[in-house]
C-alpha cells in the first residue's frame, strides 16, 4: 500500500474515517462475480442435471445471468450521499460498503445514463489510480453536483497526466476544448453520439437477450438434455 493509500480523513460529521483506496476490495469482488456469474450458472447447473441432482428447469438461470453481471456492474459503485473530504477525496455510501476516490489520482471519467419516463438518470464513473471506481452525480445535503470538484481536479493534473475523459462526461463537465489539447493532461476515451443515449437501453435488450438464450442452449447441450 502507497503512502497515499494510507492518508485518512474524518467525514463531515466526524463519524467515519475515509481513506485513499477505501472499496478498492470491494470494486474486485464485484468484477468477480460480474465476470464469474455467467460461466457458473452455466456450468454448474449443466453438471447438477446431468448427475440427475436438479432439474432441468434451472438452465434457465442462464437466461438472467447477463442481467445479473450488468446490475452488478451497474450498481455495486453506485453512490449516494457522497462528500468531499480534505486531500480531495470524495467519499459516498455504496451497496458494496463506503467508496472513496482520490480525486488528484483519477485515471478515467466516464458518464452513466439511463433514459427514464421522467428525466435521465446521469452520473458520473470516477476511477482512480488505487483501482477504487464510484458512480456519483450529487453531494449529500442539497442539489449541488460533482462536477465542480471533479473537473477542478482534472484541470489541475500536471501535462501527461493522461486521465482518460470521456466524449459525454467531457461534454457534461465542460472539458472538450481541454481533452483535445496536445498536452496530455486529458486525453479522449469512447464517444457516444448524443441521439443514440436514449437508445442504449433497447440496443443492450438486443446485445444481451440473444446472447443469454445462446447460454441457454449452450446449457442444454452440455447437460446433456434432449
Amino acid at each position: 500500500m502507497t503512502t497515499d493509500a494510507r492518508r485518512t480523513t474524518a467525514d463531515a460529521a466526524g463519524n467515519a474515517a475515509v481513506s485513499a483506496g477505501q472499496g478498492r476490495t470491494a470494486r474486485r469482488v464485484a468484477d468477480a462475480v460480474v465476470l464469474l456469474t455467467p460461466p457458473l450458472l452455466l456450468v454448474v447447473p449443466a453438471l447438477l442435471i446431468r448427475d440427475r441432482l436438479i432439474g432441468d428447469g434451472y438452465l434457465f438461470l442462464n437466461v438472467i445471468s447477463l442481467f445479473i453481471s450488468v446490475l452488478v456492474a451497474s450498481y455495486a459503485h453506485m453512490g449516494w450521499r457522497a462528500r468531499p473530504h480534505k486531500g480531495d477525496l470524495l467519499s459516498a455510501r455504496t451497496l458494496t460498503g463506503r467508496h472513496t476516490v482520490d480525486l488528484a489520482k483519477l485515471t478515467k471519467v466516464g458518464r452513466m445514463e439511463v433514459p427514464g419516463q421522467a428525466r435521465t438518470d446521469d452520473r458520473l464513473i470516477l476511477t482512480d489510480e488505487h483501482g477504487v471506481r464510484l458512480i456519483v452525480h450529487k453531494l449529500a445535503g442539497g442539489g449541488e453536483t460533482v462536477d465542480a470538484l471533479v473537473r477542478s481536479a482534472l484541470l489541475r493534473r500536471p501535462q501527461g497526466a493522461g486521465v482518460v475523459v470521456s466524449d459525454r462526461a467531457a461534454e457534461r463537465l465542460g472539458l472538450r476544448t481541454e481533452v483535445n489539447r496536445p498536452h496530455g493532461r486529458l486525453k479522449p476515451g469512447r464517444t457516444v453520439r448524443q441521439g443514440l443515449v436514449a437508445w442504449l437501453p433497447l440496443l443492450l435488450v438486443f446485445v444481451v437477450v440473444p446472447m443469454c438464450f445462446g447460454l441457454l442452449l449452450l446449457g442444454f447441450l452440455l447437460s446433456g438434455v434432449t
